[in-house]
């Protein structure tokens, strides 16, 4: 495991994806019963929610001890698309509680930077990534095709 290999997208990424489990163990609603954990009050989007953010400390475990960019690449390109869907889900509950009467705390909006800094982390690595090997300002050699 080399840590040296991990640039930003990575490390904010991971970030995200940290700070994402940490904000849902915190209290993200006020109730008539008392204060609601992102766990207690949130059903299957919690689950969701964990598992984005385990795709995302992934990306960074996958840069470091890869030396193939496939698994990275591949990580980063879920992570984009999951981390989308978790802002969206985080949106959702923030506009609409789980129920009646319950007032949004800040742990929820740390919950929706945190599914940010998974897609924007995941969108860096991938911009990162040159895929084809060359430096970004050599232009591939382009040559005729033989003759059949």
């Amino acid at each position: 495991m080399d840590l040296r290999r991990l640039r930003f997208g990575e490390w904010l990424a991971v970030a995200g994806g940290i700070a994402l489990i940490v904000s849902l163990l915190l209290p993200w609603y006020d109730g008539p019963a008392g204060p609601l954990t992102g766990y207690e009050a949130l059903t299957i989007v919690d689950v969701l929610l964990t598992l984005v953010a385990l795709l995302a400390i992934s990306l960074g475990v996958l840069q470091a001890t890869q030396d193939s960019p496939s698994k990275p690449v591949a990580a980063a390109v879920l992570s984009v698309v999951f981390g989308a869907l978790a802002v969206l889900l985080v949106v959702f509950r923030l506009i609409d509680s789980p129920a009646d009467g319950l007032e949004v705390r800040p742990s929820a909006w740390l919950g929706l930077l945190s599914a940010l800094a998974i897609t924007v982390g995941g969108w860096r690595s991938l911009a990162a990534e040159d895929v084809r090997g060359l430096p970004p300002d050599l232009e591939p050699e382009l040559r005729a095709t033989p003759a059949p």
